[in-house]
């Protein structure tokens, strides 16, 4: 009877071990196998698209090689834009797809597209809308952020002064703030200012 038992009790460790055994050698080939082009979950860097803040850096780089177009109200580009075309052409560069004008841009964001940030709080890249003669709630000029602590922007400012670098300070008739879901800001970027305020737009 007690040799009965012991052999019970060897089958039975035979039994966990090999499962285990067999367990770990194949966690181990498959560690050691490289990754698959055909596996969907391995994604190439070039293919995994860019960062957030290269997102950022990139929807700058493109508004700064666009200064010295001209401001036509209605145009959207190639070298003339408003103010909306202007930053939706921007953020279109990384696939966000703002609506066209000022206003539904604002709103747009504000319907789960973006953050609201508050003034002083400002990143490279967010969005700035001031009011317009239309009334104090109603958007009518939007500009980019390119150095909050310099307090310059890029934009389409008017038809005198074209696309360029301009700065803002703090307004009676400054309205929001936003930044795209999903981006941060890279480093504040440099560049040309003027001494120009923005005006609020029709």
């Amino acid at each position: 009877m007690t040799r009965l038992l012991v052999a019970l009790t060897a089958l039975g460790a035979a039994l966990l071990v090999l499962p285990l055994a067999a367990a770990l050698a194949l966690a181990a080939t498959a560690s050691s196998s490289p990754p698959n082009d055909a596996d969907p979950a391995v994604i190439a860097g070039d293919e995994a698209g860019p960062t957030p803040a290269d997102a950022v850096a990139r929807v700058l780089r493109w508004a700064d090689s666009h200064t010295g177009d001209a401001y036509r109200m209605g145009a959207a580009g190639p070298h003339a834009w408003d103010c909306s075309s202007f930053t939706q052409a921007a953020w279109a560069t990384v696939g966000v797809r703002l609506p066209r004008i000022a206003q539904d841009q604002r709103d747009w964001l504000a319907d789960g597209h973006g953050t609201r940030i508050p003034p002083g709080h400002e990143q490279p890249g967010d969005l700035i809308f001031w009011d317009s003669y239309l009334g104090p709630r109603t958007i009518g000029h939007v500009v980019l952020v390119q150095d909050p602590t310099r307090r310059t922007t890029i934009e389409a400012h008017n038809t005198r002064q074209g696309v360029g670098h301009f700065t803002y300070q703090p307004r009676h008739h400054r309205y929001e703030i936003w930044r795209p879901v999903g981006t941060r800001s890279p480093a504040a970027t440099t560049g040309r200012a003027a001494n120009a305020v923005p005006e609020a737009r029709p």
